[in-house]
């Protein structure tokens, strides 16, 4: 919510969200927590690639543009996290 407020828009503006695909379970926690429109896109490429590390969010996203599932130009938000508390958010426009 924070990435999306500081990008000006709403979560209900987004087309798509692409986590760090660490499990299924965690990636349906975080986006039930954003209270999305039915039809956003979410990333869950865990199911088929598994736990790509650092690489999952960016390889999320690859296969999402390549299978033409978000236009070029609507808002995506990439969210990753990481041992502790680290984590980062980013709002951006699909490629």
């Amino acid at each position: 919510e924070d990435a999306c407020r500081r990008a000006g828009i709403a979560t209900t503006d987004l087309a798509a969200v692409v986590t760090h695909q660490a499990n299924l379970r965690i990636i349906e926690a975080l986006t039930r927590r954003l209270a999305l429109r039915d039809d956003v896109v979410i990333a869950r490429d865990v199911v088929d690639s598994g736990n790509t590390s650092a690489a999952s969010v960016p390889l999320a996203l690859s296969k999402l543009v390549e299978r033409g599932e978000v236009p070029a130009g609507a808002p995506v938000l990439l969210f990753s996290f990481g041992g502790g508390l680290s984590w980062a958010g980013q709002v951006v426009a699909c490629p």
